[in-house]
Formats: C-alpha cells, structure tokens, sequence
C-alpha cells in the first residue's frame, strides 16, 4: 500500500481529519481517488506530477487513513470537507484530476466552489441517472458479506469489472487491502455516488478547460459524450487497451496525456 510517511499528514474538516500526501513544488494540482481505494491510486504518477506541481493527493473521508464520518454523507459533504481542507492548506485555486468516484467530487467541487478549480480533468467517470440506483445496488449487493464489508476481489473479478486490462496480482491486492481499511464506506459511497445526479451540475462547471478521459475498454465509457457534449470547453482523450485506473497500468501514456493538458497553452 501507498504510504510516504515523510509526506504524509492529517488536515482537520469538521467531519473528521483527512490524510493527504503532498509532493512537489509549484501550482497546486488536487488529486482524487476511486471509490474502495486511497492515494495509492496515485502512487504510480505523483513522482512525475510533481516535477510540475505540488500535488496534493486526498483520502476521502471514510477511505484510507482518512477518518471515518459519524454521519450519513453524500456528494456535496465530500465536497465541503475537502473544501474545508483545501483552505487550510492555503489551496485557495488549482488544477483538479479525479479518477471514478474521486472525477464526481471534482466535478461536484467546480459546480460548487466554482472559483476553486481552474483546470479539471476527469478519469474514469461514471454518469448515471439517479433513477437507476435501486437498481444499480441490488445488482452490486453481492460485492458486500452480511455486515456490509466489501468481500475481496479476484483477478477474475477485477478483470470482469475493466477495472484493469490486465490485472496484476499485486495491484488486486493492493486494492482489496484499501477496500477493506475502507470497510463499510466502500458501500456507503456507492449509495451516495449511485444517487448523486451529475448531469445537472456539469452546466454549472465553468473550468477554464476540462478534460475527459477513459481507458479503451472501461466499462463506464458510455458517460463519455454526455461529459464531453455538455462540459464548457471540453476535450476527451481514450487511452488505448487500458481500464477504469489507467494511471495504474501505463502511467506514463496518463502522465503523457494529462500534462500537456494542464500546462499553460
């Protein structure tokens, strides 16, 4: 699992403290994980990220080293915790790249916090119409054990998901590792990521560019043209024979992509 300790630190929100690693120097760039993982999702690119900017990559409340909430929590209280952190860390305006459930909160950030995010990228990114949540969790019920834990993943099963191409065992069980620290919170967001209705906060984005981004065979590409087509200033890029996390399988083709878009033009 990803843990710098030399970089590693807690921030307090009103809802609990967030673990966040910061590396680098320069223009702030916010990174924002999957749903069951951590700034591990990171691991692969913030070396070369930080060349260019300080990266500041988040744990969700409830994931990783992250606290865990004591309340139900939805999209927009994600978003007004790691606001809340944001500003204590002096984070006051930067580039945002989120990956699956962490592409929802940027985009719920720069509906929200407008003034917060000049670029946005967008990694993966589920849109789903809240009507089909029901659905949508009876179908993923069988993913959790009688206690609402999250049951570990085989290579079969990550294959299964796109959530890689090509799945190593280690990257499984790295992320059945951050499943498990995450323990019922993996299931608490998908309901919350479930009914969120993201279609109705992207005419509120106003990003100076955003940039939407899938590997070839992710499952979840059928959001691509909805984002790409109703997103001010959007451009899409597809990362050709990778999945949902494609900074973990070729992050130099991520690393290739997503600078040229963040840098100044």
């Amino acid at each position: 699992m990803f843990v710098r300790r030399d970089l590693t630190d807690m921030v307090p929100t009103p809802e609990g403290n967030m673990h966040y690693v910061k590396q680098g120097s320069g223009f702030p760039l916010v990174m924002l994980h999957p749903l069951g993982t951590s700034t591990w999702a990171w691991h692969t690119v913030i070396d070369a990220l930080s060349q260019h900017y300080t990266c500041y990559a988040f744990d969700m409340l409830g994931h990783g080293e992250s606290d865990k909430p004591t309340r139900h929590f939805n999209i927009p209280d994600y978003a007004n915790a790691l606001d809340h952190a944001c500003q204590i860390l002096n984070i006051h305006r930067g580039h945002y790249v989120g990956n699956s459930v962490g592409a929802v909160l940027a985009t719920e950030m720069a509906a929200s916090f407008p003034e917060r995010l000049d670029k946005l990228a967008l990694v993966g990114m589920p849109v789903w119409p809240p009507f089909t949540a029901p659905q949508r969790l009876a179908e993923s019920a069988g993913g959790y054990d009688e206690d609402g834990l999250p049951i570990p993943r085989t290579i079969e099963d990550v294959r299964a998901s796109t959530t890689f191409a090509d799945p190593k065992p280690e990257w499984v069980e790295a992320q059945n590792q951050t499943r498990a620290q995450a323990g019922v919170w993996v299931r608490n967001l998908m309901e919350s990521l479930s009914y969120y209705d993201v279609m109705s906060r992207l005419p509120l984005i106003q990003a100076s560019s955003t940039m939407v981004m899938y590997g070839e065979i992710d499952r979840l590409r059928d959001g691509e043209e909805l984002l790409h087509n109703n997103i001010r200033n959007a451009t899409k890029v597809v990362l050709p024979g990778l999945g949902h996390i494609p900074q973990i399988e070729d992050p130099e083709a991520f690393v290739g992509a997503l600078l040229p878009f963040l840098q100044p033009e």
